[in-house]
């Protein structure tokens, strides 16, 4: 998932306004009381009341907003239309209004474009950036992060270039693009260290810890988290949920599931640990999935209905979307098709509530199924209450006729519903299917790879993990496109996949790295294998003048104990060393020497 947004929101935030403490709050709404409702002077603390109140309780900053735009419509003052309208969108944003908030956010780009000010253009720009990450529309998120940051370097407010970073930072996490990640998060270290802003630095820090534990570097994440938690006493409460939740995801990571499930519950349950919806909902899907690992399958359910619960209509992220995908695989897993069914239908309803422009295709056909057996089902419901009215009809004969008649059409319409309840478990088998195939080179991904090596794991069959790298693959995406990037992918898996045997196993499992799996190989065939791979994409003909290559690692294990990501680590020292030793290589884990002379 992605399913990780925390510091999208608190980016927004203007360090250089101080929030109201609660004094300043009570005077603020006793000015407004004692002021006629069109007196202007109004204007000033219904701006500051709104701005307070929009993490804390978005319906109030709508209120306020709404009342402050009636002012800045009769004096047509640009700046603090966009500052409103900027606010009335995010309030809206974060209560799952979205064709609103939508409305409102490009209004108050609109405005702010008026107004000329290179700061407040900034801000709001990155709104809508938040605004089209929390509907997952990255692409759109980053032509507005891109559009922010081209006026964060006009401002004379630093801070506008550091939360930037920071949403581009993020946006990256969440297309796995996890080196250019930390290259973001770590500018806006820099910047907020050099602002003396331990809150939004401690918030840069939380986003690179998601870059390295996603990036396989649990302990660099574990240190960056454990130093935010120590500094909790400075940051931001949004900071510490999000903290508490991903050095939970640590510790599950490092397989410490007593530590994990600890700081899942407190993030659930603590007054502050659950301060940040997303993350609740990043805790919920981490302690069922601990749940599902020592085999407590009711309990996992349970928690999924209860995380949905919990953080539904709060605010509109992947990590909700991910609670009913993951309750909806579990229910099918354990041939719960009914209950699978529910769940799938009100995932639809939601994403329809998410992303109204973007819903289409197999999660359309999806509905209108599910909508099909719901109708044969009432139908089957209103036969069977036929049939008991029935019974008390005066008429013995006519009574056996009519339930004669009901049976046989219940017959019917119990054979439909299995025939639909077939094409709903063939759905599911397709949907299943595609979340385990790559898109653009349609094999296997690395969650088919990993459900294999599962699906194989006690046989005693020996195997080499082959992990390719295609070299210098940014160099070709920069030069010639990503167009031309993706035909060079779509060309070498095609040239794989014919060299593959029937039973082994290829997949992608992210950019330009490619897993191959041979089963039943020793080191000589592993290598002579391997070796015809890198050959075959070296002699590869491409429209565009320049050579690819690429590097192999290979090692070694047994179906009876494989851990995919031991294997994954070893060949990824090989690989690393191939890389080393000048690219274009096969190298074997251990020894690290080239199969085959260049």
């Amino acid at each position: 998932m992605i399913k990780w947004l925390i510091a999208l929101i608190l980016s927004l935030i203007i360090t250089s306004q101080s929030l109201a403490n609660e004094v300043n709050v009570d005077s603020l709404k006793a000015t407004l009381t004692a002021l006629p409702q069109d007196d202007k002077a109004r204007l000033a603390p219904l701006i500051e009341l709104a701005s307070y109140y929009l993490y804390i309780a978005p319906k109030e900053t709508s209120a306020y907003a709404t009342q402050a735009l009636a002012f800045t419509n009769i004096e047509d003052n640009d700046f603090n239309k966009a500052k409103l309208l900027r606010l009335l969108g995010q309030s809206q944003m974060y209560q799952g209004l979205n064709l609103e908030a939508f409305k409102h956010l490009t209004q108050a780009i609109n405005s702010a474009n008026k107004s000329e000010n290179v700061h407040l253009i900034s801000v709001s720009n990155r709104a809508m950036g938040v605004f089209h990450e929390l509907i997952i529309d990255h692409k759109n998120a980053v032509k507005y992060y891109i559009e922010a940051l081209k006026f964060a370097k006009l401002s004379d407010q630093k801070e506008d270039l550091a939360m930037v970073y920071n949403n581009l930072g993020n946006v990256l996490n969440s297309q796995n693009d996890y080196t250019n990640a930390v290259k973001y998060f770590k500018k806006s270290i820099v910047i907020n260290t050099e602002l003396n802003d331990i809150a939004m630095q401690m918030n840069a820090s939380v986003g690179l810890s998601v870059s390295y534990l996603r990036s396989d570097n649990p302990l660099k994440a574990q240190e960056l988290l454990e130093e935010v938690l120590r500094n909790k006493d400075y940051i931001n409460d949004f900071s510490f949920s999000e903290a508490s939740a991903n050095l939970a995801d640590v510790y599950k990571y490092l397989k410490n599931f007593t530590a994990a499930e600890s700081l899942y519950k407190f993030v659930i349950n603590d007054e502050k640990g659950s301060i940040y919806p997303p993350a609740v909902a990043s805790a919920y899907l981490g302690l069922a999935d601990i749940y599902i690992q020592t085999n407590q399958i009711k309990a996992a359910i349970d928690l999924y209905h209860k995380g949905i619960v919990e953080v539904k209509n709060k605010i509109s992220v992947e990590s909700e979307m991910a609670l009913y995908e993951n309750l909806a695989k579990l229910e099918l897993s354990q041939e719960n098709f009914e209950a699978a069914a529910i769940i799938q239908t009100e995932y639809i309803n939601r994403r329809n509530q998410v992303q109204p422009l973007t819903q289409k295709g197999l999660l359309q056909k999806l509905e209108s199924q599910l909508l099909l057996e719901r109708d044969y089902i009432k139908l089957q419901d209103e036969l069977l209450i036929s049939e008991r009215e029935s019974r008390h009809a005066s008429m013995y004969l006519f009574a056996v006729i009519v339930i004669s008649l009901i049976s046989l059409v219940l017959f019917l319409v119990l054979m439909l519903r299995k025939q639909v309840i077939s094409r709903l478990e063939a759905t599911n088998k397709t949907l299943k299917k595609a979340s385990e195939t790559d898109h653009l080179t349609s094999i296997g991904n690395r969650r088919f790879l990993e459900h294999q090596i599962d699906t194989f794991r006690g046989r005693d069959i020996k195997m080499a993990f082959l992990l390719l790298d295609v070299d210098y693959f940014k160099d070709i995406n920069d030069n010639f496109g990503h167009d031309a990037g993706d035909e060079v992918l779509v060309a070498i898996a095609d040239k794989i996949k014919r060299l593959c045997r029937k039973d082994d196993l290829f997949a992608r499992i992210g950019g330009e790295e490619f897993v191959i799996l041979l089963m039943n190989s020793n080191e000589v065939s592993a290598c002579l294998f391997a070796e015809r791979v890198r050959s075959s994409i070296e002699k590869m003909a491409h429209p565009f003048q320049s050579k690819v290559t690429a590097s192999i690692g290979v090692t070694f294990g047994n179906m009876n104990n494989a851990n995919y990501d031991e294997l994954y680590k070893q060949a990824d020292i090989a690989l690393y060393s191939a890389k080393d030793k000048g690219r274009n290589k096969v190298l074997l884990f251990p020894s690290l020497n080239p199969t085959v002379a260049d």
